[in-house]
């Protein structure tokens, strides 16, 4: 019996990522973060792709892992088959990558060997420093519902996505990060008006978050503005 058919022997809903799996009688739900009494219902495939595409703020959301998910939506699934489709809608390859994790088969590669085959505007990203670098997998990999394998060994189950590989946008921010080594930004307050992958713009979240724990540890950290 695989992680999936443990999950829904089990009477309670269960969390994978940001959204809750329940039963409705013999078919099941899946619900978006924080959704509570009535909520839309998006068909599948397409359109339930364009529901999660941008966050609550209208944002483009380029790492479909990432906690930015906006809610108050539901997609019911007749059988497994349909449950199972719906999961990679929403954490492409995340039912496969589950499974082999708890196989033992899931293919793993380093960051290291990640930022190393860059090349062109890229290579600066490999020049990031062992520690600034594990500080940007902290700030970064902490904004996403995936646990990155590559630099620790999650535990398997439910809620738990493995990440087999650092992803492009990781790879975007170590190169600012290498960029920044050298000329620190001056910190400027969070703000949600830019995207979540503007990394080189002032006031992006992950930026500000990564610039004030790795140059200002006492600087105190602001609440993003809306």
């Amino acid at each position: 019996m695989n992680w999936l058919d443990r999950a829904l022997a089990a009477p309670d809903a269960f969390v994978v990522g940001e959204v809750t799996v329940g039963r409705e009688g013999d078919s099941f739900v899946v619900n978006g973060p924080g959704t509570t009494g009535r909520a839309d219902r998006p068909g599948g495939g397409g359109e339930l792709r364009d529901r999660i595409r941008t966050d609550r703020f209208g944002r483009y959301r380029p790492l479909s892992g990432a906690r930015t998910m906006p809610g108050d939506w539901e997609v019911p699934c007749a059988n497994q088959a349909e449950l199972v489709d719906t999961l990679d809608v929403i954490y492409p390859l995340a039912v496969r990558h589950i499974e082999q994790a708890a196989s033992g088969t899931l293919r793993v590669t380093t960051i290291e060997a990640v930022l190393e085959r860059q090349s062109g505007r890229y290579e600066a990203a490999n020049g990031l420093a062992p520690r600034a670098r594990d500080l940007a997998v902290e700030v970064v990999c902490g904004m996403c519902a995936r646990t990155p394998a590559w630099a620790v060994r999650p535990p398997v189950g439910a809620g738990t996505i493995p990440c087999p590989e650092a992803c492009s946008v990781l790879v975007g921010f170590c190169r600012e990060a290498a960029l920044w080594d050298g000329d620190p930004p001056a910190p400027q307050p969070p703000s949600k008006a830019g995207g979540f992958a503007e990394f080189d713009t002032p006031g992006n979240e992950l930026r500000e978050t990564y610039l004030g724990r790795r140059f200002d540890s006492h600087r105190p950290v602001e609440e993003p503005t809306t």
